[in-house]
């Protein structure tokens, strides 16, 4: 009788046979001869650990991932997380914990989950939208940007929260309530920032 699969057997030790080979590595070499792919899946919030929902979000990109490189191809397939926002700030002050601390901690959390699912992530390109080293590069993208009078401010209609003190996008509104904490929401005239993309349309 066949015995039975235990995944904290033998997942483990390929795993890190994976890490020790570079398998999910891109190569940086010029000369390098296989055609590039560039796999991108959204940055998930570290608001706690994963969830179903996040495997499913990810499995998809992650076999397109792996079919190119099966294919030939050097693929660069990054993973970083969106660490700014309100969801994981609400929750460390509801916890009592500083919100650096409590983003950190989950962002070492779900790298652990990714890992155990096996992710074929380039994880030496990892990223944080928090470290002073990456955010530092989206405000100078932003100064060139209003520099060149492409970044401009105005007045528009929000949708805004009054319990987050927040804004919300128009999918956060369900049945005309927050769907992050169910107060009812208001519509207000903010002055915001935009983008002159029409001009490259």
């Amino acid at each position: 009788m066949a015995r039975r699969y235990e995944p904290t057997e033998f997942e483990p030790k390929w795993q890190e046979i994976w890490d020790d080979q570079g398998l999910y590595r891109a190569s940086e070499l010029p000369n390098d001869p296989r055609p590039r792919f560039y796999a991108l899946d959204m940055y998930p919030y570290p608001s706690g650990d994963l969830h179903m929902g996040h495997a499913e979000a990810f499995s998809g990109g992650d076999a397109v991932a792996r079919y190119r490189a099966m294919q030939g191809f050097n693929v660069l397939h990054p993973i970083g997380w969106d660490a700014f926002g309100l969801p994981a700030e609400n929750a460390a002050i509801k916890r009592g914990i500083h919100p650096k601390e409590w983003t950190y901690q989950n962002i070492d959390q779900q790298r652990r989950s990714f890992r155990r699912l096996g992710m074929s992530f380039d994880w030496q390109r990892q990223l944080n939208t928090c470290d002073p080293g990456y955010y530092k590069w989206t405000q100078w993208l932003f100064l060139r940007l209003f520099e060149r009078g492409l970044a401009y401010r105005k007045a528009a209609a929000t949708n805004w929260c009054p319990n987050d003190q927040t804004v919300l996008a128009n999918e956060q509104v369900v049945q005309g309530r927050c769907e992050r904490c169910g107060a009812e929401v208001e519509r207000r005239d903010l002055t915001q920032w935009f983008f002159k993309i029409t001009d490259y349309a």
